[in-house]
């Protein structure tokens, strides 16, 4: 029997390898669970659980606004900032991405 933990680590491990493909992404994108079940995975405190696996997921669908928008919501932004400390490979470039947007948002629009 796997232990849960190892299930987690396998399962973050196979998901960045089917990220690859532009259709698994978009089927990933559209399931609602997707992204918020995967943003908890980059806590910090859960040892023993490679971050480069759940950073690469979400990196590949950081291109999407509404994806983004999913990150946002599920809390990536608490995370990232302490995986970018930890020099978790791509953590930097989502959290950029992340908070790309929210300059614009004080300026008012015509």
């Amino acid at each position: 029997m796997v232990r849960p933990l190892k299930r987690k680590k396998l399962a973050a491990k196979a998901m960045s390898n089917l990220m690859l493909y532009a259709g698994n992404r978009r089927i990933f994108r559209k399931d609602e669970r997707g992204i918020v079940s995967a943003v908890p995975l980059l806590d910090p405190l859960i040892q023993n659980l490679d971050k480069k696996y759940i950073v690469s997921i979400l990196a590949s669908l950081v291109h999407s606004k509404n994806s983004r928008k999913q990150m946002i919501a599920a809390g990536a932004c608490v995370y990232l900032p302490k995986l970018v400390e930890m020099n978790i490979e791509g953590a930097k470039k989502v959290s950029e991405s992340l908070g790309r947007g929210k300059i614009w948002g004080v300026f008012s629009r015509p």
